[in-house]
């Protein structure tokens, strides 16, 4: 068993020939993904989520002790292959910060395990297992809830959890995560209420968390890196057991404005590298200029040396950075050069476009609208399709469109369009 298991983890690796579909993969688990984002405004968009599976897919392999402590747990092994992406709660686990809870409850063929959590400051993720009588080809959970012992709702948080669970041939068990996210207030309750509602039943569990919460580290460092005239402020670096925040500005003094930066990480004196987290909220929006990246955590690992990295960011002229478009007249009034943005069309309330690049462009390229008097609209629904011969199509929903007046500014959130350069911060 413990040879097999450590053969199993040791070979968690995409190979180069399927990247692809990895993260067509992704792509799919990420649409199907259900997102709630409570509190401030500045939360990543919704439709964000399609690209948090997304990126450099790395081997992760690990010491032949973890393997023996995961073999020594009975389900372990279905754990690591839903973190396998995170290199941050893997060695959470391997330090054995990992709470076994093993509550159930079952009703109508149905039991709902909450295996375990990882907690710090920052946020917490549940590990859960669908049991069923009979096998099933898909099954979901309809809404989650995490409440104090009081039974006051937790609030000012993001909330991803996983679902629809699909099996072609039908399964009788299902694993997947409830990730919570908290930005601005630490959660220090240790007595929890979860509530979940599967298929009309509600499933209430009493949680008492008992491990002790990790302090969190951080780096100040204060230094300002310049890309093709284009100044970034890093300002500092928390380390959290499940993630790092990163917290930039840019200077508002910039010609353009900087949309992402795509290959953000951390890289010790090994070259061993933390990149974006995969798998769940990758950062948020403080304003304009400001926002907070998070990386998949190092905090088990005392590097000699640590570095923050970054060669690529996403920019458009910032004269370019709003989409106009007239809705009455179903035309693109202003849009970054290149002419990328084509094929508009708008029925009802829905507005659907094609983007051209040379390959992929797998993320979601419109955060916000508002129309011509400034008033914001209410984004609903929104996807896209994979690139298919020289472009993609992406559709989203503006509710009540023609209450307002056009034109209409779609706010860009990225876009196929890059500054480049090398930055490399010592942090310590």
């Amino acid at each position: 068993m413990e040879k097999k298991l450590e053969d199993y983890i040791n070979n968690l690796e995409v190979p180069e020939d399927k990247l692809d579909i990895a993260i067509e993969a992704g792509f799919q688990k990420a649409k199907r993904e259900k997102v709630r984002l409570k509190g401030k405004k500045w939360w990543m968009s919704v439709a964000m989520v399609a690209v948090l599976v997304l990126g450099f897919f790395t081997s992760i392999r690990v010491s032949p002790a973890f393997a023996n402590y995961v073999s020594e747990i009975l389900g372990m092994e279905k754990i690591v292959e839903l973190i396998r992406f995170d290199k941050g709660k893997l060695t959470a686990i391997e330090n054995d910060y990992y709470e076994k809870l093993g509550v159930s409850i079952k009703k109508n063929g149905v039991e709902v395990v909450i295996d375990g959590a990882i907690v710090d400051e920052s946020g917490l993720v549940f590990f859960y297992t669908l049991n069923t009588d009979e096998p099933q080809t898909e099954i979901n959970m309809d809404r989650v809830v995490l409440r104090n012992a009081d039974g006051k709702e937790i609030e000012n948080y993001a909330l991803s959890y996983g679902g629809p669970h699909y099996s072609e041939k039908g399964e009788k068990s299902f694993n997947g995560t409830i990730e919570y996210f908290f930005p601005e207030n630490p959660l220090f309750d240790r007595e929890l209420q979860l509530e979940i509602k599967l298929r009309g039943e509600n499933y209430t569990f009493p949680l008492s968390l008992n491990n002790d919460i990790k302090a969190k580290k951080t780096y100040q460092i204060n230094q300002t890196v310049t890309i093709e005239g284009q100044s970034i402020f890093i300002l500092d670096a928390t380390v959290h057991p499940l993630r790092v925040a990163v917290h930039v500005k840019m200077d508002p003094n910039n010609t353009k404005k900087l949309l992402e930066l795509e290959d953000l990480r951390l890289i010790d004196e090994n070259g061993e590298a933390w990149t974006k987290i995969k798998d769940g909220v990758n950062g948020s929006l403080i304003s304009d200029n400001e926002r907070i990246y998070y990386l998949q955590s190092n905090y088990f690992k005392e590097p000699k040396e640590l570095y923050l990295t970054f060669n690529k960011i996403q920019a458009v002229d910032k004269e370019y950075a709003n989409v106009i478009v007239d809705f009455e007249k179903g035309e693109i009034l202003k849009q970054p050069k290149g002419n990328r943005i084509r094929e508009l069309e708008i029925i009802g309330d829905k507005i659907g476009f094609n983007l051209y690049y040379d390959k992929d462009f797998p993320y979601e390229i419109v955060s916000e609208a508002e129309d011509a008097e400034g008033r914001r609209i209410e984004m609903g629904s929104r996807s896209f399709t994979g690139y298919n011969e020289g472009y993609s199509n992406r559709e989203f929903q503006l509710l009540e469109l023609k209450s307002y007046t056009s034109p209409i500014s779609l706010k860009l959130s990225y876009f196929p369009e890059w500054i480049q350069g090398e930055a490399k911060i010592r942090i310590k």
